[in-house]
């Protein structure tokens, strides 16, 4: 085990050295980020601790005398919290792992010494438990505070949830990592159509539970309450990991100790267990995939003009050099990593399912307008979180994807202004396609009218240049030109200030849209001639808030390329 140490110690001296670093980091930006991030758990507690306060009294009215069904409610949701949380830890941890396994640039150093390939996993696992589960400790403490608080629940709750959350997020990071090294033995040697084929019955196996589970069209039938019951009871499973961690940090709340330890015991032996089950594994079939891996790299050979990749300089053959040249390199790049195109696969699959049962509402069965106008600025924000995701995921690194050869452009005929534009036009176009298009369905599906959907729409393509701008002038401002890792330069200080200005302009467009779709409690205390000055002074909003978000990053980054010695 000291092999796998000595590697876990030089990481933990590269995790110092960065955060010494963050001394030379301008002062605003660390500023910024600190007052984000601030600010953002601040406004995740009160999100929370509003949403359990609500749970409450419903659960209290509901009860009129009886027995009070609020905590039956309240830790019916914390399930489903758990199980979601788990879910996308697994997803994530897919990822991840692929790329510190096997795409790492340290990797084929470490192979090479005196390491057997169980250790080598050991020491390379932490690694991708930390990257991929940092948000949901910061997501989750907030969580767990605004639930003990508004629940009045004992202290011991606040220690359970701190101390149930290593194994919690071991277990899907082993699981996830188990998944990776038999996708990485079996999957290379098998035909693109194949791969293609169980991704899209995975994805409709997964549809079709959620749509039996959340059918909301049963809510609108059925009685609330009993109906909320039905579509959680399978997140009360004994067999998941989410319900032994969100059962025992309810039985510490509730001073049932006993029942506390044995969940967390039995949660910390199954996370024991598929590590050394996930160790074991990597032992026996890490290197043939791995040795494959690298084979397949060096011996893969495309013509110019054979396949889709080989055909799309005809494709873009109208757009100018050397913006062309530049959209086929990015284009391939994107399509030549997997963990780019992956999550790109999974985030769409997971869209589709959101799509579909949205459908499910339908327009005759939300026949309030309140709750009409409340699920059209939900809508709104997931188009706009959705337009976010994609930014800040595949749109900030791409300048920094460039990596160390970026002084190759420098002796191209090309400016570092027609760099930045070409990163910007081709980050609205192609984002565009998906989010607008979403938009205009989501508000078909809901039948919102008809002023309210063409601001829902207006605001979507509006932000599709405010978040570009984002993303690519602060991915122009604070480059990362040593890292050939996307999911790293995104968790940088860089890619988390552009997340949090990403969330925080999300905030604005969608309160300044909620004046206008929530108009109808707010014509009591205006006349209804207010309504179309409120309207324009909210277009004007969005408008000069998009312009200074497109325009000022973007001004920034240029002129740090442009004073940037390579």
């Amino acid at each position: 085990m000291s092999q796998a140490f000595a590697v876990f110690r030089a990481k933990m001296r590269i995790v110092g050295h960065e955060v010494a670093s963050v001394r030379r980091q301008s002062k605003l930006k660390v500023a910024v980020i600190t007052v984000f991030a601030t600010a953002l758990w601040i406004g995740a507690f009160f999100l929370f601790y509003s949403g359990f306060r609500w749970l409450i009294s419903f659960g209290e009215e509901a009860s009129r005398g009886g027995m009070n069904i609020a905590d039956i409610l309240m830790a019916r949701m914390l399930g489903v919290l758990a199980l979601a949380v788990f879910f996308m830890l697994i997803f994530s941890n897919v990822l991840i792992s692929f790329s510190t396994l096997y795409r790492a640039k340290e990797v084929p150093y470490l192979l090479q010494g005196p390491i057997t390939y169980r250790l080598f996993f050991l020491s390379r696992f932490w690694e991708c438990v930390a990257f991929s589960s940092w948000a949901v400790g910061f997501l989750g403490s907030p969580l767990i505070l605004a639930y003990g608080i508004s629940g009045h629940a004992s202290w011991t709750l606040y220690l359970a949830g701190f101390l149930f959350y290593i194994p919690f997020i071991v277990v899907p990071a082993a699981i996830g990592a188990i998944i990776t090294l038999i996708l990485a033995r079996v999957f290379p040697r098998q035909r693109t159509s194949v791969m293609i084929g169980l991704g899209v019955i995975a994805v409709g196996l997964l549809f079709l539970y959620i749509q039996d589970t959340f059918n909301i069209s049963r809510l609108s039938q059925d009685v609330v309450i009993a109906a909320v019951m039905d579509a959680t009871a399978r997140t009360q499973s004994p067999f998941l990991p989410s319900f032994w961690a969100a059962r025992g940090i309810l039985a510490a709340g509730g001073c049932d100790y006993g029942e506390s330890l044995f969940q967390f015991l039995l949660l910390v032996s199954n996370a024991l267990l598929l590590v050394w089950a996930a160790a074991e594994l990597a032992q026996r079939i890490f290197y043939p995939g791995y040795s494959f891996l690298a084979g397949q790299d060096k011996t893969r050979i495309k013509p110019l003009d054979k396949g889709i990749l080989g055909r799309l300089d005809e494709t873009f053959r109208w757009l100018p050099n050397p913006a062309r040249s530049l959209v086929v390199k990015d284009i391939k790049l994107f399509w030549r990593d997997p963990t780019q195109w992956s999550q790109f696969v999974i985030f769409f699959g997971i869209l589709a399912i959101y799509m579909a049962n949205l459908h499910t509402v339908g327009r005759g069965e939300i026949e309030k307008e309140m709750w009409r106008s409340w699920i059209a600025c939900v809508n709104i924000a997931s188009c706009t979180l959705v337009l976010s995701t994609l930014t800040s995921r595949f749109v900030f690194p791409l300048i920094s994807l460039e990596g160390q050869r970026f002084w190759i452009l420098g002796l191209a005929p090309l400016t570092i202004r027609q760099l930045v534009r070409q990163k910007f036009w081709l980050s609205v176009c192609t984002t565009s396609v998906f989010t607008v298009g979403l938009a205009v369905l989501s508000g078909r599906m809901l039948g919102i009218p008809r002023i309210h959907f063409w601001l829902s729409v207006y605001s979507v393509i509006i932000a599709n240049f405010g978040l570009a701008g984002l993303a690519v002038g602060l991915g122009a401002l604070y480059p990362n030109f040593r890292e050939d890792n996307p999911a790293r330069i995104v968790s940088g200080m860089g890619g988390t200030l552009n997340f949090l200005l990403s969330i925080g302009y999300i905030a604005l467009v969608v309160g300044a849209q909620t004046v206008i779709l929530q108009w109808w409690a707010l014509e009591r205390y205006t006349s209804p001639q207010m309504f179309w000055w409120a309207l324009a002074v909210v277009v004007a909003s969005i408008t000069l808030l998009s312009l200074g978000a497109t325009f000022i990053p973007l001004r920034l980054g240029l002129r740090n390329l442009e004073h940037m010695e390579f």
